[in-house]
């Protein structure tokens, strides 16, 4: 399948996204369209297209020097499995945007061994690592 990979932000399929993160992700169920439309207006975003429709999604929180957070990243139902989400990892990883950030970080119940193929290792549990609610 030929994949095109863009960050163009105006060619986002915001409804899909919308509908895979509040109705099919277990970490943004119920999310709002209105959050969904600021978190990819706060966020540096990359997408997969086939045949100019979106199949893939991941966004990423940042300050473009010395830290981003991957997060919402997704392959389409039907979709996965297919190296997709490896390029668009790989795309994301090696964005010319982002070339200065030196730390790349995530969360994930579900995709460990994806994330390790890439290089990604888990964090030791340590109390330098604090949360506070929200999603």
């Amino acid at each position: 399948m030929e994949i095109e990979i863009s960050s163009d932000k105006t060619k986002l399929d915001v409804e899909l996204i919308h509908r895979f993160l509040s109705q099919e992700s277990y970490w943004a169920k119920g999310r709002s369209l209105e959050t969904v439309v600021n978190t990819i207006q706060n966020s540096f975003c990359i997408a997969a297209y086939s045949k100019g429709r979106q199949v893939a999604f991941a966004r990423v929180v940042t300050d473009y020097c010395t830290h981003a957070y991957i997060m919402d990243f997704f392959t389409s139902d039907g979709l996965r499995n297919t190296g997709i989400g490896s390029s668009l990892l790989t795309a994301l990883l090696d964005a010319p945007e982002l070339s200065a950030v030196n730390k790349f970080t995530l969360s994930t119940d579900s995709a460990s061994q994806f994330y390790r193929r890439a290089g990604f290792k888990p964090v030791a549990k340590s109390i330098l690592a604090w949360d506070r609610g929200g999603l």
